[in-house]
């Protein structure tokens, strides 16, 4: 069953409980480091008690990877609301809403990129983040191709995983303070538009090519 899914399936109360267990999880990772969250501060903040909080998530982890989880899908579904091309311009607001997210709650974002650096390979921090950034890219990538708007011989998993890389570099550029806020969703942009216009075809190519030579300017 997907977070999606499940969500539907509470009641209002349990929606609204969810909400400030994941909110207060999120808050404590920001002050305190994705790995300084306790789980006795969640239920302190989120105003449950410590028993129906384990009773939800069996452990620490599995409390930060739903917080994760609800933040990559809440970002594809804000994306989604924007637009109902499926393809390019999903692409470009889901790049949006991802900084929209940063700029709400930017000490959760950059602690979360922080953690993402550290993490070991096959860390379920990585797999939650890269493979739902790559799933997102490969999708808007897959209409793309089917629409004609890349060359039909575009290869998606090694262009998604170069988009991939491009969006998790400039966060942790960001993270490290090699980039301002205020610049982070033009860079992703400018990444984005680099990689797509060498297999972008007919006016799909001319818009990018305009957008990039706009950004470069």
């Amino acid at each position: 069953m997907s977070t999606a899914t499940a969500i539907r399936t509470l009641t209002p109360n349990q929606q609204e409980r969810r909400a400030r267990i994941l909110g207060a999880a999120r808050d404590l990772v920001a002050r305190h480091g994705y790995h300084g969250m306790i789980m006795r501060d969640v239920a302190t903040r989120a105003k449950v008690s410590p028993t129906t909080l384990y009773n939800l998530y069996n452990t620490k982890d599995e409390l930060l990877l739903e917080a994760l989880r609800d933040s990559v899908a809440d970002s594809s579904g804000r994306a989604a609301q924007e637009t109902e091309d499926m393809g390019y311009e999903r692409l470009l607001a889901h790049l949006h809403f991802s900084v929209e997210q940063t700029r709400e709650e930017p000490a959760y974002a950059k602690a979360i990129t922080q953690a993402l650096v550290r993490a070991e390979q096959g860390d379920q921090i990585t797999l939650v983040l890269f493979n739902g950034t790559r799933s997102a890219i490969a999708g808007a990538l897959t209409v793309m191709r089917d629409q004609q708007q890349l060359h039909p011989k575009t290869q998606i998993e090694p262009l998604a995983n170069a988009l991939l890389a491009a969006f998790w570099g400039n966060y942790i550029l960001w993270s490290k303070g090699e980039l301002a806020l205020e610049e982070l969703e033009s860079e992703l942009k400018r990444s984005f538009l680099s990689l797509l216009l060498p297999v972008a075809i007919g006016g799909t190519q001319t818009h990018i090519s305009n957008s990039l030579t706009q950004l470069l300017r």
